[in-house]
């Protein structure tokens, strides 16, 4: 997927929806900034979690954040503005620019299951971390999607064809091996939820249904019309009572040896 600035706007709003606001204090939780520490930043989007990193590692501390994305970075250092400890760059997640054993902890959210090459990834998050240095990684499987629908082999194309929006569509179920041949031990494992029964615009659902129309229409023989009859039965089953949601991250706290 492409992340241009009208993308990165509707991603904006995703990532103010309840669930994942939910999922970011799960994170922050777990990976415990503590201040004076150097924190990274990896995929950094719009720059939510990076804000949350700066303000707790404090003006003693560093947060380095990187993203592919210009529009990201752009979006994330305007956000960060009120930090003078927050660091932006374009980088890639394969090829991190900083010197070995650099950080205290990093973060990568919703990053490491678009990345084709992801042992060279993890490779280089552990060069990067000080020995003892964690990581909090958040990865979807996407095949635990629950969708309500009266048309399940029209719901499971629609799902097929937005596999195709990333690299690894079932990353975390190979994660934790993946983790442990990159050097690091793996601390803790948790799973995060989310579930919605409303079709509301500031669920997260919701708004994924639009980011979905607008990549699975024309591909693999998706029309337009089928596609808009998709999301016109979620709007009809929330009318009726009868929506259901419900989609699986996982949340991997790792430690360099």
């Amino acid at each position: 997927m492409q992340f241009d600035e009208k993308a990165l706007r509707h991603l904006e709003v995703t990532y103010r929806a309840p669930e994942v606001a939910a999922q970011r204090r799960v994170l922050l939780e777990t990976v415990a900034a503590r201040a004076g520490e150097c924190a990274l930043d990896i995929g950094c989007g719009p720059g939510f979690v990076t804000e949350e990193l700066a303000r707790a590692v404090g003006p003693g501390g560093t947060i380095h954040a990187i993203d592919n994305s210009e529009s990201s970075v752009a979006m994330a250092r305007q956000r960060c503005a009120g930090f003078a400890n927050a660091q932006f760059q374009v980088a890639e997640a394969t090829q991190l620019p900083y010197p070995d054993n650099h950080f205290d902890l990093a973060i990568s959210t919703q990053v490491y299951e678009f990345v084709p090459d992801v042992r060279t990834a993890l490779s280089e998050l552990h060069r990067v971390l000080r020995p003892g240095g964690r990581a909090a990684i958040i990865d979807t499987d996407w095949h635990t999607i629950l969708w309500h629908s009266a048309d399940p082999a029209r719901m499971a194309r629609i799902l097929r064809v937005w596999d195709e929006h990333l690299a690894h569509p079932v990353l975390p179920r190979t994660l934790n091996l993946l983790l442990r041949d990159a050097g690091f031990s793996v601390r803790e494992c948790k799973s995060i939820s989310y579930l919605d029964t409303e079709f509301k615009p500031e669920g997260y659902s919701y708004n994924m249904t639009k980011t979905i129309r607008g990549f699975v229409r024309d591909r693999q023989g998706i029309t337009r019309q089928e596609v808009d009859a998709w999301a016109d039965e979620l709007r009809n089953l929330a009318q009726a009572g009868a929506y259901f949601f419900n989609l699986n991250r996982y949340l991997f706290l790792a430690e360099k040896k």
